[in-house]
């Protein structure tokens, strides 16, 4: 297996597949909205033309990388993909108004709005507290790691849309079945999910896997509504405590 292969894996799920689409599709508008400006602007013959596309090329070459590799660099060239788009709205409505450009920029927002979508799902950006140290006041939860008959200690750092990110120093390869189990006394819940991705951010750290659940029936529906309420309520107390316990420091 290779270095790549040890620290970073992808299910080329239906999910990321639609990504690719969508990315490509956002590629091909935005270099069509470059050229379709400058030759409004009567300016393709200049050297800054040139020096645009080589730019629109080699930022939508990072951003494929980015994209595949979850690096989150990809946020940061979505960022200024959006802004790229609004320099384009604000131009040709308020100084040179013209409807096929605001249509294209338009769509290309809402092909950039679609991907930014798929991609913040907890499969391939949880949203995990990097900056809170204290692991008191994180939101994660733990929970057990079942593969067939075998247990592992696990943390749950991100649970939505039907996803969960749980970390676990066990190595679970892709496309595995597995159950995470969560008991705070006075809740159980059981969650039936296959391993989507897998991502080792450092050597000796646990390593994050997206985990989709199935919810094929009620009473895994319920059960998941059930932990995404108990991990919402902690999120919500442990941030409580955080600033309660702040406040006691400033009065003392």
């Amino acid at each position: 297996m290779s270095r790549m292969k040890t620290f970073f894996e992808l299910d080329l799920n239906e999910d990321y597949k639609r990504s690719q689409i969508v990315q490509y599709i956002l590629a091909f508008l935005t270099l069509s909205l470059s050229i379709l400006t400058r030759t409004f602007d009567q300016a393709l013959i200049e050297f800054s033309f040139i020096f645009e596309i080589i730019i629109i090329v080699g930022a939508f070459n990072f951003y494929f990388k980015a994209q595949k590799n979850r690096n989150y660099a990809f946020w940061g060239i979505s960022g200024l993909l959006g802004l790229f788009f609004l320099k384009f709205i604000l131009k040709y409505t308020f100084i040179h108004y013209n409807l096929l450009v605001l249509y294209l920029t338009f769509l290309a927002m809402l092909f950039l709005a679609i991907n930014c979508y798929i991609m913040s799902s907890p499969l391939f950006y949880p949203r995990v507290q990097w900056w809170e140290y204290d692991f008191r006041y994180r939101g994660d939860l733990k929970s057990i790691l079942k593969i067939g008959d075998k247990s592992h200690k696990s943390r749950i750092t991100d649970l939505r849309r039907g996803a969960a990110c749980v970390e676990s120093f066990e190595n679970i390869p892709l496309n595995e079945e597995v159950i995470i189990e969560y008991d705070n006394q006075k809740s159980h819940f059981e969650l039936v999910g296959v391993v989507k991705t897998s991502k080792e951010i450092i050597q000796g750290r646990p390593i994050r896997y997206g985990v989709e659940f199935y919810l094929r029936n009620e009473k895994e529906k319920k059960n998941y509504n059930g932990l995404l309420k108990v991990w919402n309520n902690t999120n919500r107390l442990k941030i409580r405590r955080k600033f309660e316990d702040l406040k006691g420091k400033s009065d003392e």
